[in-house]
């Protein structure tokens, strides 16, 4: 009997250690499904669509900027906070300091850190160059402010990083 029991002990002391080999591989799985989960549903870090096609047109956006920069159109973007609005303001001046009336204005607001469809914006004129846009945001934060004006065949496009509180 001793050697029947001493068979039967034996096998029995190392029955778990396979468990713990599945056990292990059920924690890896769990936590590989976890990040699945979460990176899909987050900031695809995507800076810039269609990388390749704006590289290929980076000669004619030169010009572009080019051609902005000698109109000497100028601006300044000011945010105010109006309860569950916000007031997005610009005002705008030539290269000779007067007041640049007269623009026609497109804007939208982009979430940087987030997968949010743009908001768009449309601005009405107030006056002495100045533009203005009653806004509700979904979420305060950083957004990024992309506009254009236009008047008769001269173009400005602009953008800049908004910081709502």
């Amino acid at each position: 009997m001793t050697v029947a029991m001493a068979r039967g002990t034996t096998s029995l002391r190392g029955h778990w250690i396979p468990w713990l080999f599945v056990a292990g591989f059920v924690i890896v799985i769990a936590v590989n499904a976890t990040l699945i989960v979460y990176a899909t549903d987050t900031y695809s870090g995507l800076v810039v669509e269609h990388p390749y096609k704006k590289g290929l047109a980076y000669n004619q956006t030169k010009a572009q900027l080019d051609a902005q920069a000698r109109l000497g159109w100028r601006y300044d973007v000011a945010v105010t906070p109006m309860g569950d609005h916000i007031a997005i303001e610009l005002r705008w001046i030539d290269a000779t300091q007067a007041a640049l009336d007269g623009l026609a204005l497109e804007g939208s607001l982009q979430r940087p850190v987030e997968n949010l469809p743009p908001l768009q914006i449309a601005f009405e004129p107030v006056g002495g160059g100045r533009y203005r846009s009653l806004i509700a945001l979904p979420k305060r934060g950083a957004w990024d402010l992309h506009f254009s004006a236009r008047r008769g065949s001269d173009e400005f496009a602009g953008a800049e990083r908004l910081m709502i509180r």
